[in-house]
């Protein structure tokens, strides 16, 4: 199987990581390149005159022939990538459309909002999931100004969603106590098998189900301590302002993340697959809880998501 150094070996990755955090300058140069190592062989669209109008018909003939009548899609993605072979964000909407009306199939995309972006504080704004921008890129914030859309009201990691079952997936957001637990929409793809796509980006800088829901799934029997801090956000619906207390990961703990690894145990696996269309990444994983079950034998064996020090895990 044809993996990068870093698909192979996790520990590069996290080392690189952790001297990198010593080294701020540096620190925002590296992650200025591997943005745009993620979005696949892709060069930018202005310095692509050579666009063929084929290559836009390609990448969605593709797309759509690894789709189902009635299948819930969760969709990761970068204009960059995307607009490097002619789609643009007004394309994408239109494919997700036809295929919502044509076929029953959901589409659900991760539509983080900004007020993630710093911890609160009282004088942080509130999260409104009809007017927050999200920080996950052009299409999302495209998709959440949808009249077809729904949003989760959940103010952390929030999904939005279009098609035949968005609404009993955002029916009860608001119960969720973390991110990803049993009345989540994430929990509700998860259980309803989702597809996931990674449209002009690579699945080692995306795949948030894996490195990080993987953990609330597997509750007490994740292995390392001391995993979640409490975080208390403000939420403006139909112009009420509540307060609710969610439990977070922390960000200590991203340090010793092994994405790219993580990516190389599901392509070894064979429930992840990627290729470049036309220098565009299209990544697929056709059962997410296949995906999952994949990850949590893994992590029952040692092999985590993460190179947590031995000082940090249960004994």
């Amino acid at each position: 199987m044809d993996l990068s150094l870093l698909e192979r070996f996790g520990f590069i990755e996290v080392s690189s990581r952790i001297i990198l955090n010593k080294f701020p300058k540096i620190k925002k140069i590296a992650k200025k390149l591997r943005g745009s190592a993620s979005h696949g062989d892709a060069k930018a669209s202005e310095a692509r005159a050579d666009i063929d109008p084929a290559w836009k018909k390609d990448y969605f003939d593709k797309l759509s022939a690894n789709l189902s009548d009635g299948d819930i899609v969760l969709i990761h993605s970068s204009m960059d990538g995307l607009e490097s072979i002619g789609i643009s964000a007004e394309d994408f909407m239109d494919f997700m459309h036809a295929q919502a009306d044509e076929r029953g199939i959901t589409f659900v995309l991760p539509c983080f909002p900004i007020t993630n972006l710093k911890k609160p504080t009282p004088k942080s704004r509130p999260y409104d999931p009809k007017k927050t921008l999200c920080w996950t890129g052009m299409l999302p914030n495209a998709f959440i100004g949808d009249a077809d859309v729904i949003r989760s009201r959940f103010p952390y990691n929030s999904l939005a969603a279009m098609g035949r079952q968005a609404g009993a997936m955002m029916a009860h957001d608001l119960d969720a106590d973390t991110v990803y637990d049993l009345n989540s929409p994430w929990r509700y793809c998860l259980d309803n098998h989702c597809k996931i796509i990674f449209a002009g980006v690579k699945a080692s800088g995306s795949n948030t189900m894996a490195i990080h829901m993987t953990c609330d799934v597997m509750a007490a029997d994740w292995p390392v301590t001391d995993w979640y801090e409490d975080v208390t956000y403000k939420i403006r619906i139909g112009g009420e302002v509540s307060e609710k207390t969610i439990k977070v990961q922390k960000d200590f703990w991203y340090q010793y993340c092994m994405e790219e690894r993580t990516s190389g145990r599901l392509k070894e696996a064979g429930v992840l697959t990627e290729e470049s269309i036309h220098g565009c990444n299209f990544g697929l994983v056709t059962d997410s809880g296949q995906m999952m079950d994949v990850l949590i034998g893994l992590c029952n064996q040692g092999k985590l998501m993460y190179k947590i020090p031995r000082k940090y895990l249960k004994r």
